[in-house]
Formats: C-alpha cells, sequence, structure tokens
C-alpha cells in the first residue's frame, strides 16, 4: 500500500467517522463511486486506521464502580466493556489508563512503572502526543528474554516518549538468583538511586499477575512450572510487582518474595496512586486478592471480572486501602 493510498483511507475515514459526512457526499466531493467510498472505509477498519470499539452505558457501569470503591477503599474504579477477543480488551483497558493519566498526570510528574502486556499496551493508546516533561521510572527489573511489551525498562521509554519526557530504567533482573545476589543489586548505586525515584512517584502502574504456568514471571525465565505449582499449593492466586498473594491478599512465597529486584510492597503501598489494570479472562481471583492486599487506589478492569468479584467479595474479609495504609 503506497503513500497515496494510505493518505486517501485517512482523509475518507475521517470524513466519515470525524466529520459525519455520509458516504454519498464524501463520494461526491472526492470523485468517487459510493461503493468505492464504502469500500475504502472496509479496507481503514481492516488495515488499522480505523478502530471500532463499543463502550458501555454509564447506568450500566456506574453501580458497579462505585459498590468496588466502596468495598475496596478504591479511590476510582474504571470498567470497561467485556470483549471476546483479547487483544481488544487489554487496548480498552490501556485506553482508560491511558485516558485516566492524560487527565490527571501534571507536568513534571513522575510514574513507576510496573511490567506486563497491560502496562505495555497504555502507551500505544495515547493517541497524540503530549508536551509534560514528565519521568517515567522503572519499579522493577527486566528480562532479555521477553518482548518489549512486558518489560517494565521498554514501556518506560514509550510512555516518556509520548509525553514529551524521560525515561528512567532499572538495569537490572526483576528477580535475583538468590537473597545474596539481591542484596548486591539493591547496593548497587544505580539500582538504589532508580528505586528511590520510583517510590517517590505520584502514580504508579502496575498489572495484576496470576500463579498460572503462562505468566510473564515464566516467560522471564524467573520460575519455572513446577516452582508455579508450589505456589499454587502455598496459596498464591496472583502477584503485583512479583510479590506473590494468597486470595486474602496475605503474602506467600517469602523465599519468592526476598529476591524481587523492585519496589517492596509497602514502598509501593505508600505511592498517592497506584493504577492497576487487568483485561485477561479467568483472573476473578487475582483481583480480588490484589484488592484485598490494599495496595491498589485505582482499579482498571473489565465488567465480568468486576461482577465475579463483587459476588465473591467478604465484608468480613474485605479491608478497604485506607485501613490498610493506617
Amino acid at each position: 500500500m503506497n503513500v497515496d493510498e494510505v493518505e486517501l483511507l485517512t482523509r475518507v475515514a475521517s470524513l466519515y467517522y470525524l466529520e459525519d459526512e455520509t458516504q454519498a457526499e464524501i463520494a461526491a466531493a472526492l470523485g468517487l463511486s459510493r461503493p468505492k467510498v464504502a469500500r475504502l472505509l472496509s479496507k481503514a477498519r481492516a488495515e488499522g486506521i480505523v478502530e471500532i470499539s463499543i463502550r458501555t452505558h454509564p447506568a450500566l457501569n456506574l453501580p458497579l464502580e462505585a459498590e468496588l470503591a466502596r468495598r475496596f477503599g478504591l479511590s476510582q474504579a474504571i470498567l470497561v466493556a467485556d470483549q471476546p477477543n483479547e487483544q481488544v480488551q487489554r487496548a480498552l483497558a490501556a485506553r482508560a489508563v491511558a485516558e485516566l493519566l492524560t487527565r490527571l498526570l501534571p507536568a513534571g510528574g513522575v510514574v513507576a512503572v510496573g511490567m506486563g502486556r497491560n502496562v505495555g499496551a497504555v502507551s500505544e493508546q495515547l493517541l497524540s502526543p503530549l508536551q509534560r516533561s514528565c519521568t517515567f521510572v522503572s519499579a522493577i527489573g527486566g528480562s532479555p528474554q521477553v518482548g518489549e511489551d512486558v518489560n517494565s525498562g521498554d514501556s518506560c521509554r514509550r510512555l516518556a516518549e509520548r509525553f514529551g519526557g524521560r525515561a528512567e530504567i532499572l538495569y537490572a533482573p526483576p528477580y535475583a538468583d538468590s537473597v545474596r545476589s539481591r542484596t548486591a543489586f539493591m547496593q548497587h548505586a544505580d539500582v538504589r538511586e532508580t528505586l528511590a525515584h520510583a517510590a517517590g512517584a505520584q502514580f504508579a502502574i502496575v498489572g495484576i499477575g496470576d500463579a498460572r504456568d503462562n505468566g510473564p514471571v515464566v516467560e522471564m525465565g524467573c520460575f519455572s512450572t513446577l516452582d508455579m505449582a508450589r505456589m499454587r499449593k502455598a496459596g498464591a492466586v496472583g502477584d503485583i510487582l512479583g510479590y506473590f498473594f494468597d486470595a486474602l491478599g496475605e503474602p506467600v512465597a517469602d523465599s519468592v518474595r526476598d529476591r524481587v529486584v523492585g519496589l517492596g510492597s509497602e514502598q509501593l503501598r505508600a505511592i498517592p496512586q497506584v493504577v492497576a489494570l487487568t483485561s485477561e479472562a479467568n483472573k476473578e481471583a487475582a483481583v480480588l486478592g490484589a484488592l484485598r492486599t490494599g495496595i491498589i487506589d485505582v482499579l482498571v478492569t473489565n465488567l465480568g471480572t468486576a461482577r465475579w468479584v463483587l459476588e465473591h467479595a467478604d465484608p468480613a474479609e474485605d479491608r478497604p486501602r485506607s485501613a490498610v495504609h493506617s
């Protein structure tokens, strides 16, 4: 497809979707037949020039969002429509976080950035570059064994480009081989300084992992499937920034926690706005456990997950974020 064709597709799509012109009006203005305009619009969608998403009506979202916020002491819950396609589902959740950052992140702000595909997708949903001179700091190390859509450092770079700011990368693995190795990493001046900056952030963007065999930490080579089976046996249902928790939000797997090269859970909990997003199916138990940790301030997820969480929440076990902080 040449440049002229791309420009024509973009022009036709803009006239139809943004300027509300009919296909007949576009055909007359551009000297095309109406069937040709219809074919161009279809091709614009197929080529990714046009993306169509369906947003759930606020009348359906708001009660669930309000109940989630009340039950778990969140400042906000943002719910997106359920989608059968995983990539579309991820894009919707990431777009909600992108819009939140666009609205709330001040010039010169600092954001601590976690790992995972959901976090990595946020920069793709910032449709136009912003000039806010913000700093995006890795909150956990990364691995060359996975793609750029997973590593915290790569997500930092892309977000910094979109916000006209800078990226501060943590040059270390997400997990050290041993507690002794982790201590050595944490004592290194560059690692210590980067994590200090991350701990002082106004915002944090993190994903919610699960304890399944196909998670990012397994892809990174940090754990084997046998390791994950042992953690599940110990009660692990999910993780935030590499720290695993059980169904009640309590930490599990001390030997794993002591190897994380990144922000500690207490440091993360002290950041004013911790935004957690998840989009994958079958993560409901991980989301409920994550909410019970008291770490999350803003939750972004889909309607189906939200309904499951509220149906399985137990007021006797749930602790709002403010209660955990106190």
